[in-house]
């Protein structure tokens, strides 16, 4: 019988550290990149305004392109098994979390696009916000104020499991000393 791995392989790896980091960076600075916009708008500073906006929506779109990367990867990649000693609630958790990251990480972004419309409607000079810096926010194919409303709870829900998701890792580190935190670490 082969010997099954205990952690996951580097591509995954690279993708889930990558996608936390940016995560991270959003869950700390995504408001403020954009009201800077919005205030540079407002002293009318325009197009240097573009940049914090700029970079928020290429963040979203960073965060969803490695989503779908992960997605693609996991549905072609077995993950490493879950320690034996893990209840069954944990895995319930585990799968139900890691699910709801996947729905949270693809939705914030969308909802970000489909509300950027109406967010440039109140901010013209937004127009300047470049995607990568190389093409600009490609027209939604409706506006609507109850997306943003949908974008803001987005976040913050994934600010809560972001928060599950890393005590959840300590503790298996810390308190269980299983294995499950070392699965996505290198070394």
């Amino acid at each position: 019988m082969a010997h099954e791995r205990s952690r996951y392989d580097s591509t995954a790896m690279i993708i889930h550290w990558i996608t936390a980091l940016l995560v991270i960076f959003m869950i700390i600075f995504g408001e403020e990149l954009m009201e800077a916009g919005e205030e540079a708008e407002e002293m009318g500073e325009g197009f240097s305004g573009s940049f914090g906006p700029s970079l928020h929506v290429s963040i979203g779109a960073a965060i969803l392109i490695l989503t779908l990367l992960r997605i693609v990867w996991r549905l072609t990649h077995k993950a490493p098994p879950y320690p034996a000693t893990m209840k069954p609630y944990e895995l319930m958790a585990s799968r139900a979390v890691h699910g709801l990251f996947y729905i949270l990480l693809i939705a914030i972004p969308v909802t970000g696009w489909l509300s950027f419309g109406g967010f440039l409607a109140e901010e013209p000079a937004m127009a300047a916000v470049r995607v990568f810096g190389a093409f600009p926010v490609p027209a939604a194919p409706f506006v609507s104020k109850d997306v943003k409303e949908l974008h803001e709870i987005g976040s913050n829900a994934v600010m809560v499991l972001a928060g599950l998701h890393v005590l959840a890792a300590l503790k298996h580190q810390f308190l269980d000393g299983d294995g499950v935190f070392r699965r996505m670490l290198p070394l």
